[in-house]
């Protein structure tokens, strides 16, 4: 959402507030980019004010709404850290993590939900934020952080967000071991999924471990399509493309697994406003671009 966040509060820096038009603007951008989507489920990264965030989804047809808390300095009017917010057309459930003592772990802590999709049933969903690139520098460097500090902080950042991607698969193997039912996740996680730890997502099962791993083995949504178009970047950062943000899905969507509920149909990508912006309604656009699967069940 590149900080929803009404003022007059300021995102992580004093003088980061947006005035009362640029507010405004803001909400009419999400609001053309809820309605052109028109999806079922949406899942937001980096809200501050919820609860104008929740009002607006209800106005555009979403009226089950969940969000995770975000922080404010208590000795200013600075957020230092955003929620994570799921808006759907359908029922909600809350979640919690299997182990809950892990939730302080996360540099965002996940939201977990559960979102009643007609004849599918219960999904369960997971919305994520996972650590950015940017090096955790220590707060108490004056000045310029050196070269070193630079470099120790971009690996602190990649442990993390590698640390994250490790709770977040124990949390779904542990559930997934006592119950097998489809679950999604949805969300920014910051890297190349076949980068460090995010590629043990994908991993094929051993021969000898096959029936109990396709159980567990997740899947890239776009990889399920049978879209042949080439996958855009979801983000552009000095001149490079990435693909950041992901839908990943449960072997219940694909085909190489007995218990297949439903399959993916289409892929969409939203980045008109990153590849053809135009200022006059993408000024407070989102530095993201927003991916969106179609599930069609099966039987």
């Amino acid at each position: 959402m590149l900080n929803y966040l009404a003022p007059p509060y300021a995102a992580y820096e004093f003088d980061n507030i947006l005035d009362a038009k640029q507010w405004q603007e803001k909400q009419a951008w999400l609001s053309r980019m809820v309605n052109q989507a028109q999806a079922d489920v949406m899942a937001f990264q980096e809200v501050f004010s919820a609860e104008a965030l929740a009002k607006q989804c209800k106005a555009l047809g979403y009226p089950y709404f969940l969000a995770t808390p975000s922080a404010l300095d208590e000795s200013s009017y600075v957020y230092r850290k955003p929620g994570l917010a799921l808006a759907s057309k359908y029922p909600l459930r809350s979640g919690s993590l299997y182990n809950s003592g892990n939730i302080d772990l996360f540099s965002r802590q996940p939201l977990v939900a559960k979102v009643k999709l007609g004849s599918l049933g219960w999904v369960k969903c997971y919305v994520v934020h996972l650590k950015s690139k940017r090096p955790m520098l220590d707060e108490d460097i004056q000045g310029k952080p050196s070269d070193i500090d630079e470099y120790m902080g971009r690996w602190q950042s990649d442990n993390l967000r590698n640390q994250e991607v490790t709770l977040l698969m124990q949390d779904i193997l542990s559930c997934r071991k006592h119950k097998l039912e489809p679950l999604m996740i949805m969300g920014d996680f910051n890297d190349d999924l076949s980068k460090g730890a995010l590629a043990h997502l994908f991993d094929e099962p051993q021969p000898h471990h096959d029936d109990v791993e396709q159980a567990w083995r997740l899947h890239d949504a776009y990889c399920l399509s049978s879209s042949a178009k080439p996958r855009p970047a979801t983000h552009y950062y000095g001149g490079q493309a990435n693909v950041l943000d992901y839908i990943i899905l449960s072997g219940e969507f694909s085909a190489d697994y007995q218990q297949q509920m439903a399959e993916v149909s289409l892929y969409h990508c939203f980045d008109r406003h990153l590849t053809h912006a135009d200022f006059s309604i993408d000024s407070q656009a989102s530095d993201h671009a927003a991916v969106m699967v179609e599930l069609n069940a099966r039987g």
